[in-house]
């Protein structure tokens, strides 16, 4: 029974660096490539990236409001 889950690891992990290199291949063929001029740039990774910056920003900022008097009251001691 191990055998068999060990073959199905491998098997996985084999599908997905192929998919992946498929992949790959396909987003720097010259046909397909995302550079080529006019061609609009997927931006579905940049939308959440910039939700979690912004996010990520407002709980820095809400941090640093609420830390101000700590940060005080140690520059005192």
């Amino acid at each position: 029974m191990e055998s068999l889950a060990i073959f199905g690891i491998m098997g996985f992990a084999f599908a997905a660096t192929t998919g992946g290199a498929l992949v790959y291949e396909h987003r720097s063929d010259v046909l397909h490539g995302s550079y080529i001029e006019g061609r609009e740039q997927p931006r579905a990774i940049a939308a959440i990236l910039d939700f979690a910056r912004a996010i990520g920003e407002a709980m820095v900022e809400h941090l640093n409001w609420k830390a101000r008097n700590a940060v005080y009251l140690a520059s005192l001691a």
